[in-house]
C-alpha cells in the first residue's frame, strides 16, 4: 500500500512538472522578442524607409515622430488560432500595435521592432430566449497571459525585423 502511494505522489509529481512547461499556465507576462539590426545608412533614411515599407504593406500609423524617430502602428490581425475544443467558432484572433525605433549609431542606424501592445479577439454567439445574440472580447496580453502562443507572436516580430532589415540591406528607398 506504501508504494502505490508513492507511486502515485510520483505520478502526480511528474504531470506537474510536464504541465508546467504549457503556455496556458503562465501566470505573467514574459518579454517578447524584439529584434534589432543596424545598417550603415542615415537615420532620417531609414526612417523615411521603414515607414514606406510599412505603409505599403497596409500598416496604419497611430504615432508617427519624425524627430524622436519612433513609429507606432494601429492593432493589425496576424494570425488566427482556430479549431479545437476550448476555442470558440471564429477562432482566436491575434492582433498587435508595432513600435518601430530608428537610432543614430557610429557607422548608421539601429532599428528596433518591438510589441507595444497585443491581444486576441474573439466572438461569441449565444441563444437568448429563441434569438441568437453576438458579443466580442478582447483579451490584453498583460491581463490574460496564458491564453497566447508566444511562439506565434515572436514569428511574426521576428518576420517583421527580418523584412525590413532585408529591405534596408538591398539598398530599398523611401518610395522606390
Amino acid at each position: 500500500m506504501n508504494s502505490r502511494r508513492i507511486f502515485c505522489y510520483w505520478g502526480l509529481l511528474l504531470g506537474v512538472m510536464l504541465l508546467s512547461g504549457c503556455y496556458h499556465l503562465r501566470l505573467e507576462a514574459t518579454p517578447l522578442d524584439a529584434p534589432r539590426f543596424e545598417v550603415s545608412r542615415p537615420p532620417a533614411d531609414v526612417y523615411a524607409t521603414v515607414k514606406y515599407l510599412l505603409a505599403r504593406d497596409r500598416y496604419e500609423f497611430e504615432q508617427d515622430d519624425a524627430k524622436e524617430r519612433v513609429l507606432l502602428t494601429g492593432f493589425r490581425h496576424f494570425s488566427t488560432r482556430a479549431g479545437g475544443l476550448t476555442l470558440p467558432a471564429g477562432g482566436r484572433l491575434y492582433f498587435q500595435r508595432l513600435k518601430i525605433t530608428v537610432r543614430e549609431v557610429e557607422g548608421g542606424s539601429e532599428v528596433t521592432v518591438e510589441s507595444a501592445d497585443l491581444e486576441i479577439r474573439s466572438s461569441y454567439a449565444y441563444d437568448e430566449g429563441g434569438k441568437v445574440n453576438y458579443f466580442k472580447k478582447r483579451y490584453p496580453y498583460e491581463h490574460y497571459p496564458g491564453m497566447f502562443d508566444l511562439d506565434v507572436v515572436n514569428r511574426e516580430l521576428n518576420s517583421v525585423g527580418r523584412d525590413l532589415e532585408t529591405a534596408l540591406r538591398t539598398g530599398v528607398r523611401n518610395g522606390q
